[in-house]
């Protein structure tokens, strides 16, 4: 009996290491709430040296939407539209737009999360969602967002971690900040 359970724990322990491996993500079923995730608050490396941050960005910004224009010699440009750091609660998107300083490089994964800063100063948020982009040869730019979650986005100050490929100890690359703020009273 002992044996069994032992590999039955084997089993289930190889098919989540496989979906993992693969890059599966666990959704939850609809309706379920998730537990919050009390993240450490970290600086990237460009701000502990005091650099001012560069190397793959041109310019970072939070806004609204943004379009993509095609028409320069095949390159993919994204211009951002509804440039701010402020939202309100019922906003239905926020998007992180990013240019590159140049646009042949490698294919490459940008991950972004969205982190809630603790109200109090602690060093630790509350990650809100993740999200991760493919960048192509022909890819001056692109975006990460984060969409409405139920009851809209919860007052406060929020800080986007843009990761290179994958979330790791040395993989920041930047912080991007932008805060949401109680909709105006008609």
């Amino acid at each position: 009996m002992k044996a069994c359970a032992s590999a039955g724990r084997i089993a289930r322990l190889a098919v989540v290491s496989a979906a993992a491996l693969l890059g599966a993500s666990f959704v939850p079923a609809a309706g379920a709430q998730l537990a919050p995730v009390l993240v450490p608050l970290v600086k990237p490396l460009s701000e502990k040296s005091g650099s001012s941050p560069q190397g793959l960005f041109r310019r970072i910004v939070t806004a609204r939407g943004f379009e993509i224009d095609t028409g320069r010699a095949g390159l993919h440009s994204v211009k951002a539209l509804g440039v701010t750091s402020e939202f309100t609660p019922d906003t239905p998107e926020i998007y992180v737009v990013v240019e590159f300083l140049q646009s042949n490089f490698d294919i490459f994964r940008l991950v972004g999360r969205f982190i809630l800063e603790d109200p109090e100063g602690k060093p630790v948020g509350m990650l809100l969602h993740t999200d991760k982009a493919q960048f192509e040869n022909e890819d001056t730019g692109g975006y990460l967002l984060i969409r409405q979650p139920p009851g809209g986005f919860p007052v406060g100050h929020y800080r986007v971690e843009i990761h290179y490929e994958a979330v790791t100890d040395i993989s920041l690359l930047t912080l991007v900040r932008f805060k949401v703020v109680p909709a105006a009273v008609k």
